[in-house]
């Protein structure tokens, strides 16, 4: 995944929402690859965070380490999301959520 920042956000920020739009609310984002996320990455994840949650649905973060973790953890955010250390952990509590998965 590299950089999340303000080049890449948009990108982010469309691809979730064509998941959104083709009826997938329960989506984990293996986030394990991330080396750097600024200001705009943060939006980018709680404005996705948010449409999730209005439609009923999800967004579990998986793999978060590094230089992610330590800004989530900074800003308070990392127990805002539900986190799990890898994509098989994330797609177990999935499993348990329903068919929608993405």
């Amino acid at each position: 995944m590299g950089d999340i920042d303000r080049n890449s956000s948009p990108l982010l920020r469309e691809s979730i929402r064509g998941l959104v739009d083709d009826g997938h609310i329960q989506i984990v984002l293996d986030v394990g690859g991330v080396t750097f996320c600024d200001s705009n990455g943060l939006r980018t994840f709680l404005g996705a965070m948010t449409m999730l949650f209005d439609t009923g649905g999800w967004l579990r973060p998986a793999g978060v380490r590094g230089h992610f973790e330590r800004l989530l953890r900074m800003t308070d955010l990392y127990s805002f999301f539900s986190i799990d250390p890898d994509v098989v952990g994330a797609l177990k509590y999935a499993s348990q959520e329903g068919p929608q998965l993405s």
